[in-house]
């Protein structure tokens, strides 16, 4: 059986064949998902140093724009635009092709990709997928799998992958946050991670025209059955009005899933005038990747996001329609 046949399981399994298609490349290649977040590119920045501790030549490529929020991540500065003709790709927190965005030709062109994910909707495109579902963040399989490959982990690592821990937990405060991930997270602090540092970027540190942004849409949200479906939306004109741009949209959502009673808490954003982008959370019962799914998107149970090619007052109302029907009873 080759190594093309292979979907592993283990992250021990992999190691072996992981570090031989290593050593054989000369050019080696880092991939975060589009809109990358920080498991996604603290990952990859993370994993990147580890092999130029090996020696290897290696590229963290991320889809445009660039998440300037994240750029207090340890070698940030070493993101490049465009690789040279890669021999292997390493792709970080994306379960499918299309969350590559404008990058997606480096996986359909590069001849070796091992997918590192921990997304059970993971669709196995690469060579080796070496996908952990019970994994809190992909951070947690890139550091099994530099100890397993018998890698170094610097400060700087470190930091990179305890920022891809907090942050996929919501600071240690999701359903995710399990024994083994809490463990990580000391170790991590152990190895040098700023953990102080890192939670200050991650949760304090807003621009005045984010704070605005965020105050509006949480003003403007919308409450149905009970304050079970929670929702509010960014369009162009609110970020006019603010100064902020979309990038700076993202915690509108962790506000709303703050309501007592909530089940499932959605924001609407108007990237395009043709374009809909959606962030989902839920509790209990209810699975986001199920509000997601009927329009092409994905994630994690408790988070998940997609976009649909309609306006934004088209699109709320289909999956607005959605998430009601997740909420009637069942017979």
């Amino acid at each position: 059986m080759t190594v093309a046949e292979l979907h592993f399981q283990g992250v021990e399994d992999a190691a072996s064949d992981i570090r031989r298609l290593i050593d054989d490349a000369a050019e080696i290649g880092c991939l975060t998902h589009k809109e990358a977040d920080a498991d996604s590119l603290g990952s990859a920045l993370a994993f990147a140093e580890a092999l130029r501790e090996m020696g290897k030549h290696v590229h963290t490529v991320v889809p445009s724009p660039l998440p300037e929020g994240l750029r207090y991540l340890p070698g940030f500065d070493t993101i490049v635009e465009l690789p040279p003709a890669l021999d292997l790709l390493f792709t970080f927190d994306c379960a499918t092709l299309h969350r590559f965005g404008d990058r997606v030709h480096l996986v359909e062109s590069t001849a070796h990709v091992v997918n590192v994910d921990h997304h059970a909707s993971n669709d196995g495109f690469g060579e080796i997928n070496l996908v952990d579902p019970k994994a809190s963040a992909t951070g947690q399989v890139v550091y099994r799998l530099l100890r397993a490959m018998g890698c170094p982990v610097s400060a700087e690592t470190a930091t990179n992958l305890y920022a891809a821990l907090l942050t996929d937990t919501g600071g240690f405060r999701h359903e995710n946050t399990t024994e083994a991930a809490l463990r990580l997270g000391a170790d991590l602090v152990g190895l040098g991670a700023d953990a102080g540092w890192v939670a200050l970027k991650s949760y304090k540190s807003r621009s005045v025209p984010q704070l605005r942004l965020e105050g509006l849409a949480t003003a403007r949200a919308r409450s149905e059955q009970d304050g079970r479906l929670v929702w509010s939306e960014i369009t162009a004109a609110m970020l006019e009005e603010t100064g902020a741009t979309m990038q700076e949209a993202e915690g509108v959502i962790d506000q709303l899933q703050t309501v007592d009673g909530m089940k499932i808490a959605i924001l609407f954003k108007q990237a395009e005038p043709g374009l809909t982008k959606i962030s989902v959370r839920s509790r209990d019962e209810i699975d986001s990747t199920d509000i997601c799914k009927p329009f092409h998107g994905g994630g994690h149970r408790r988070a998940a996001g997609a976009e649909l090619r309609a306006p934004l007052e088209i699109a709320r109302e289909r999956v607005l329609e959605v998430a009601r029907a997740q909420l009637r009873p069942r017979t």
